[in-house]
């Protein structure tokens, strides 16, 4: 064995201590670029649509082996639902965390996603809009388009958004379909339901330029006359237009609308005065009005004047077009005389004009839902969350009105909408026939 002895071994053992010294093993090892994004808090969660979810979204930022990645800028930014994030980047701190991230769910229901990225790693963040109203949507006839079906399912989550609160419990045993009085829905049920049920179709009715759509409630609660089961139809001869033009999910939210009550159960409620029509005979009323206080309080504070709802008259409802045109949704215009076959307005200044629920669609697709509308529903008995409504002011009592949609695209051969008012009411285990005599 070789012994080193003296001045030489302690040289050889100084130079092994600074060798282990210079060891690079033991330097820090800096973390890699980001290979996954773990959710550390505020995924799953539940709020009302237009609200924020109450814990803040947290993310951690790892490399391949795991580490911690510090210092990363990491991006959110609203990926379905709409909404809005704040702050929309944050910088990963010493543990790999970016935090304190307020996210704002969307106002129109449906699908809320969240993604955050940092390089090009994406992770998805999820939430539910709360809702405990139940809307159950049942397709029948021939099978419709994706874009048509597509359409119904947005407006049926629009609604959901709006309507949160759960209705009393009806048992529907022995509800004949084909009493809704529409062409292709045929069916007895033997079921109870907490919400509303709606069979939606898109289908023949009577060929381009005629009626677009039928729409109403069938079935109704005896005691609060709340739906219980609607339909709503369309002509597949008259769609086409308004799936190019952008404007078929809008028309579809307008005529679920009125499945779901809007113009259909106001006189039922006893909040509609001075009506146009007694059944379908014409009074010569030109000024209809709803009474509902809520709806009143908000049209108000959308800019709403006298002329449009207050003085304690109520909100201006139309008054020109047939049956259901009149006395079912907000006033397009101002005027005094309605002209033609299908009493078209005549001249005038706006009213409501672009809101979604006046009588006339727009020829472009901008037709908000309005905090009105919605309060609307408040006043028929629903539980209601304002915030799901669409930005929208009252427009100014010297803007000229333009006659809408139909008219504006296609003159007065438009196809127009019949508004079904309910059949029967339930309750107690029974079903009775609505009968309607026209008042003297």
């Amino acid at each position: 064995m070789l012994r080193i002895d003296g001045p030489r071994a302690l040289l050889l053992m100084g130079m092994g201590v600074l060798s282990t010294a210079c060891d690079s093993s033991t330097a820090p090892v800096k973390p890699g670029p980001p290979a996954r994004i773990e959710i550390t808090t505020g995924d799953a969660q539940s709020a009302l649509a237009g609200t924020a979810v109450s814990q803040g979204i947290t993310v951690t930022v790892r490399d391949a082996k795991g580490m911690l990645v510090p210092n990363k800028n990491v991006t959110f930014s609203v990926a379905a639902g709409g909404g809005s994030v704040t702050p929309s980047s944050v910088t990963t701190d010493q543990q790999g965390v970016a935090g304190g991230v307020a996210w704002t769910l969307g106002t129109r229901g449906g699908e809320q996603r969240l993604t955050a990225t940092a390089d090009t790693v994406v992770k998805s963040i999820s939430a539910t809009i709360k809702s405990s109203f139940n809307l159950q949507l049942r397709f029948f006839g021939p099978t419709m388009s994706t874009e048509a079906q597509t359409a119904f399912t947005n407006a049926a989550n629009r609604i959901k958004a709006a309507l949160v609160g759960q209705l009393s419990t009806v048992s529907l045993q022995g509800a004949d379909l084909a009493g809704c009085g529409v062409a292709g829905l045929t069916g007895t049920l033997s079921e109870s339901t907490n919400g509303v049920i709606i069979y939606a179709s898109v289908a023949s009715i009577d060929g381009v330029g005629k009626i677009l759509a039928q729409a109403g409630p069938c079935y109704v609660r005896d005691q609060t006359t709340l739906p219980l089961v609607g339909v709503m139809k369309f002509d597949e001869a008259d769609i086409v237009n308004y799936i190019n033009t952008g404007r078929f999910e809008s028309v579809v939210l307008h005529e679920m609308n009125h499945v779901v009550g809007f113009g259909t159960i106001w006189l039922d409620k006893n909040l509609l005065q001075g009506a146009a029509y007694n059944d379908t005979t014409l009074t010569g009323s030109m000024n209809p009005r709803f009474t509902g206080a809520a709806a009143q309080a908000q049209c108000l504070l959308v800019g709403g004047q006298p002329t449009h709802c207050g003085g304690g008259t109520g909100i201006a409802v139309e008054q020109c077009g047939g049956a259901g045109t009149a006395d079912g949704h907000w006033r397009e215009v101002f005027t005094s005389t309605c002209t033609g076959s299908n009493r078209s307005p005549s001249g005038g200044t706006a009213a409501f004009d672009t809101e979604l629920m006046t009588g006339y669609v727009e020829g472009s697709p901008g037709m908000p839902w309005s905090v009105m509308s919605i309060a609307q529903f408040q006043d028929l008995g629903y539980t209601v969350n304002l915030l799901a409504a669409d930005s929208y002011s009252v427009p100014s009592l010297m803007s000229m009105a333009r006659l809408r949609a139909a008219m504006d695209a296609q003159g007065s051969d438009a196809p127009t909408e019949q508004v079904l008012r309910p059949r029967f009411k339930v309750g107690g285990g029974r079903i009775q026939a609505i009968r309607r005599e026209i008042q003297k």
